[in-house]
């Protein structure tokens, strides 16, 4: 069976993902392309997979297969040349307090805009093994469909948080004495002079302005990345990818 009247029930409700309020609502999001959705650990429900009716191969491994129209798999698909193949995939909620009693690399990012630098930064974190990412409140969703593809399927390979309260989450991190660092320009350390502890944390900012004067204030140290050119700043995605690179480096 082929669905392809745009009224079919399983067709809207799926489609009503497109809306972040409705995937904050009803816990689910989309995964698109047959790379991401193999990367979906078997512990994730899968509630659908969809696949267009020209898409040959890859279903065999799956239930619940349904298939549209490609006309209708195109009003569904985010891409300009979609793959043929999307999953309905169940959000995952973390125990924050047990991830804090883990040694590592913590990431915390406050109001990263771009959908593409935050998909960027949980595939780098993923990469050089961050314990956990925490996305602050007024960030990028990172359910949407360019931040999913950003990831590269990393978003399932660690724990992600996201609408966390910067200060709170700063509080309870000293409380399970984890080390603060702060990527900004005021920073008087650089950052390959550092050994991180064990237990150590960093905040990237906003893409634009940097992080708020209130956060950099609840660091225990503020860094900088040794720039010798001429460029007064980095793209948020390749100083995080830096400073990562250099904590698993010096750990």
């Amino acid at each position: 069976m082929i669905i392809k009247s745009v009224q079919n029930k399983i067709f809207k409700d799926a489609l009503s993902l497109q809306n972040k309020k409705l995937r904050d609502k009803n816990g689910f999001f989309f995964v698109e392309g047959k790379k991401q959705i193999y990367e979906i650990p078997k512990n994730r429900t899968i509630k659908q997979i969809f696949i267009s009716e020209k898409y040959k191969s890859g279903v065999t491994d799956f239930k619940n297969v349904i298939t549209l129209s490609n006309r209708l798999f195109s009003k569904m698909s985010a891409t300009k040349s979609p793959q043929g193949i999307m999953a309905v995939v169940e959000k995952k909620h973390y125990a924050v307090e047990e991830i804090f009693k883990n040694s590592g690399l913590f990431i915390i990012l406050e109001n990263i805009q771009d959908p593409g630098n935050l998909g960027t930064i949980i595939r780098s974190a993923d990469a050089f093994g961050a314990k956990a990412v925490f996305v602050s409140k007024g960030s990028a969703d990172i359910y949407s469909d360019k931040t999913i593809r950003a990831t590269m399927g990393s978003i399932f390979h660690l724990p992600i948080i996201d609408n966390i309260d910067i200060e709170n989450t700063l509080n309870s991190m000293k409380k399970e004495k984890i080390s603060v660092f702060a990527a900004s320009l005021k920073g008087k350390k650089y950052l390959n002079n550092i050994k991180f502890p064990n237990k150590s944390a960093f905040v990237i900012g906003n893409e634009a302005n940097g992080l708020r004067s209130e956060t950099e204030n609840s660091a225990d140290t503020l860094i900088k990345i040794y720039m010798p050119g001429n460029a007064e700043s980095l793209n948020a995605a390749t100083a995080a990818s830096i400073i990562m690179y250099e904590a698993a480096k010096s750990r």
